[in-house]
């Protein structure tokens, strides 16, 4: 079985790290030339989103994991008629939250993410805060210095637990990269993986793959791409720029 995922840069890549689990055949496109993806217009995402979906599809793909937040968040406005299901990072996150009753939840996204409100209209009073990062992922995706992100974190983690808050969503997979960050500065608050969760919601879909192979192409830098793989301990890819 042939498992597309898209992204706006190297975040979906903690999707794929879940993905190596199961025996399937992975193709990863990342769009970093375009990042951030979440300070855009919605017709600059859609633009650019729908030419990641529609190369994946020319390489007969099975399915697609829409691995970032800000393209998900679009996701039921233009890409519900495609023969091949497409599957939103959100969708599973408000799942796992309703299944499993959660509240005083809060929420760390893009700009575009917050604002579009679907997380809002979906979790309703669970959701009790918002707050927006505008540069996050970008730093990530630049491979900024620890003490940047450090403080960035902080920042957020401070304001966020102000409101109350007992769940985080990591609305954002690039997020999930600096995951130790987050826990250095309040190993208390219980976080929202949607990377595992996206995964969770459709490992029952999958067929297994003997031999199963990962392709990566990426619009940004191959030494960022190797350095973000070793980082998650993921081996045996093919690496291609775009």
């Amino acid at each position: 079985m042939n498992i597309g995922v898209i992204d706006s840069g190297i975040g979906g890549l903690t999707v794929v790290k879940e993905l190596t689990k199961l025996n399937v055949n992975i193709i990863y496109y990342g769009d970093n030339l375009n990042v951030p993806y979440g300070n855009k217009t919605e017709e600059e995402i859609y633009y650019l989103s729908k030419k990641m979906i529609d190369y994946l599809i020319n390489k007969n793909v099975n399915l697609i994991i829409v691995a970032c937040n800000t393209i998900s968040s679009i996701i039921n406005k233009y890409f519900t008629n495609y023969k091949v299901p497409i599957i939103s990072i959100i969708d599973p996150v408000i799942n796992y939250i309703k299944t499993n009753n959660i509240n005083n939840t809060g929420l760390l996204a893009t700009k575009f993410t917050i604002n579009s409100n679907i997380y809002q209209k979906m979790l309703k009073e669970k959701l009790v805060y918002s707050e927006i990062s505008p540069n996050l992922a970008t730093i990530i995706d630049n491979n900024y210095n620890d003490k940047d992100i450090d403080n960035i974190i902080k920042k957020h983690l401070d304001n966020l637990t102000k409101h109350n808050i007992d769940y985080l969503i990591l609305g954002c997979t690039h997020y999930y990269l600096v995951f130790d960050k987050f826990l250095k500065n309040n190993n208390k608050l219980k976080y929202i993986n949607p990377s595992l969760e996206v995964v969770n919601y459709i490992k029952d879909k999958l067929i297994s793959t003997s031999n199963p192979s990962l392709k990566i192409y990426t619009t940004g830098s191959i030494n960022t791409y190797k350095s973000i793989l070793s980082k998650l301990d993921i081996n045996n890819y093919k690496l291609i720029k775009k």
